[in-house]
C-alpha cells in the first residue's frame, strides 16, 4: 500500500470584517436618523409657530364691549378705572378727547362704550352726554396707530310732536302722566320762569298745551328737542310762549305781542316745585330763638342737596359763613338790586366772593346750617338799600322783537297758535 503525502493546504480563511466599513455605515445610518429628527423638529416648531400667530390673530380680531355710565362724584377717569381701564390707556383717551371734548365737563348720567380686544389695546370709544343724547364723541385709531378723536350724529329723524294735559298735583306731574320725559316738563317750566311761581300759582284744573321737536330712531324717540310753542291757562289765564329766532341770530321765547318772557329776575331760585314754609312779614315767631321778630324774606323747604339758581346775571360779593344764615350767599344785581341765599349746605364749584354768575346758574345746594330747624333756603331781596318782598314784585321785560323783524314773526307766531288750538281737536 502505498502512501502519498501530497502538500498540504492551509485551511480557507473566513474573510475577516472591516470595522472601518462598519463603522462608516452605522454613522451614516445615525446621520440621517439625525437628519430626519431635527427636520421633523423643526417642522413641529413651525407649525406651533404658525398656530400660535393664528391665534393671537384670532384673539386680536375678537373684541368685548365695555359699557357703563358716570356715576356721581366720577369723573370719566375714575369711571374707566372702575372697569379695569389701565391708567397710560385712560390718560391716552382724555388726551386724544380734549380738541372736542373737555372731560371735566362729564356729568351724572354720561355714557360711554369702549370696544378693545382681549389685549387690551383700544380699537372704538364712544361718549354720549346728557345734553345732547344725539351728538356722541368717537375716538379711534388713525393709520399711524394714534388716537383721533371726533364728534358725530346719530342717524335720527326730527318729528314735530304735541301734547295736552291738565294739572292734578304739579306740571311735573301732569307731564309724566301724558308719557313724556321729565326734561319735557323742565323745560316748559323754564319757559315760563319769568311768568309763573311754579312752587305757588299752579291750581288743579290748570291747564298746558305743548309743541315741540323730537328726534326718533326706529320709532322710538331718543331726545325731546326744542319747544316751538306752549301755553299754560292758569286761573282763566293763558300763558302763551312762542319760539322765535330773527335773522341777526337773537333767539328765546315771546309773548303773542312779540314781547320777551325773559326778564331781569328768576320768579324762584329753583328750577321747579318746592314749597314755601315762611313768607315775607315784619313779625314772625321764630320757631328756634322763641320771639316775634321781622321775616324779611322767603322760606322754600326743600330736601337736602336741592340745587339753588342764581334768579339773576350779577357778581358774587359775599360767601361764608354769616351767623344764623349759615353759608351764605350775597350777590350783587344791575339796577341797585342784592339778592341772598342762606342755611347752604355747600357752595357750587367756582363760587366765591368776586365770580360772577349767570341768571339761573346753580350757586350752592339747600342745606339747614346756621340757625335752622330743617333743611330749607332763606331767600331775599333788597333794593337800593331795603328788604322787599320778592313775591310781589314786577319784573320788567330784558328785550322784545325788534320792529323789522315783526311781521317774520306774525307768520311764525300764527303757524304756532293753528298747532297749539289744534290739539284739543285731535
Amino acid at each position: 500500500m502505498r502512501i502519498s503525502y501530497g502538500r498540504l493546504r492551509r485551511p480557507t480563511r473566513l474573510p475577516k470584517r472591516s470595522g472601518g466599513q462598519v463603522s462608516n455605515g452605522v454613522k451614516r445610518k445615525i446621520f440621517f436618523f439625525f437628519i430626519f429628527f431635527l427636520v421633523l423638529v423643526a417642522f413641529l416648531l413651525i407649525l406651533r409657530k404658525v398656530e400660535h400667530f393664528r391665534q393671537e390673530r384670532f384673539i386680536s380680531s375678537m373684541t368685548e364691549v365695555v359699557t357703563g355710565e358716570i356715576g356721581k362724584g366720577e369723573s370719566l377717569y375714575l369711571a374707566l378705572m372702575r372697569e379695569g381701564i389701565p391708567r397710560d390707556k385712560i390718560v391716552l383717551l382724555e388726551r386724544a378727547l380734549k380738541p372736542v371734548f373737555d372731560v371735566k365737563k362729564s356729568q351724572i348720567g354720561d355714557r360711554y362704550e369702549l370696544e378693545r380686544n382681549l389685549e387690551g389695546h383700544f380699537k372704538i370709544f364712544k361718549y354720549y352726554t346728557t345734553i345732547s343724547p344725539i351728538d356722541f364723541y368717537l375716538v379711534e385709531e388713525d393709520e399711524s396707530g394714534k388716537l383721533v378723536a371726533k364728534k358725530e350724529k346719530l342717524p335720527v329723524k326730527k318729528e314735530i310732536a304735541r301734547i295736552e294735559g291738565e294739572i292734578k298735583t304739579s306740571l311735573y306731574e301732569a307731564i309724566l302722566e301724558e308719557g313724556q320725559s321729565a326734561k319735557l316738563a323742565e323745560e316748559m317750566a323754564d319757559i315760563f320762569d319769568w311768568e309763573i311761581d311754579f312752587n305757588t300759582e299752579p291750581r288743579p284744573g290748570d291747564r298746558f298745551r305743548l309743541v315741540w321737536e323730537k328726534y326718533v330712531d326706529n320709532g322710538k324717540t331718543v331726545l325731546d328737542g326744542r319747544i316751538l310753542a306752549t301755553q299754560y291757562i292758569n286761573r282763566h289765564r293763558t300763558h302763551t310762549a312762542i319760539y322765535f329766532e330773527d335773522p341777526e341770530g337773537n333767539r328765546g321765547y315771546f309773548t303773542e305781542e312779540g314781547k320777551s318772557l325773559r326778564k331781569q329776575f328768576l320768579r324762584s331760585p329753583f328750577s321747579f316745585q318746592w314749597r314755601i314754609s315762611s313768607r315775607f312779614s315784619y313779625r314772625r315767631f321764630h320757631p328756634i330763638l322763641k320771639v316775634y321778630r321781622p321775616h324779611l324774606g322767603i322760606d322754600y323747604a326743600a330736601p337736602i342737596g336741592t340745587p339753588v339758581r342764581s334768579i339773576g346775571d350779577g357778581g358774587v360779593v359775599y360767601c361764608g359763613w354769616k351767623k344764623g344764615f349759615g353759608r351764605f350767599i350775597k350777590i350783587k344785581h344791575p339796577r341797585g338790586y342784592y339778592t341772598t341765599y342762606g342755611h347752604l349746605r355747600r357752595y357750587a364749584q367756582g363760587i366765591g366772593a368776586g365770580a360772577r354768575v349767570r341768571q339761573g346758574q346753580v350757586i350752592g345746594y339747600v342745606g339747614s346750617s346756621g340757625l335752622s330747624t330743617g333743611p330749607h333756603l332763606d331767600f331775599r331781596m333788597i333794593k337800593d338799600g331795603r328788604y322787599i318782598n320778592f313775591l310781589g314784585l314786577k319784573l320788567p321785560p330784558v328785550k322784545s322783537i325788534k320792529k323789522e323783524h315783526l311781521q317774520e314773526f306774525e307768520r311764525i307766531k300764527e303757524e304756532c297758535l293753528i298747532q297749539l288750538e289744534s290739539i284739543s281737536s285731535d
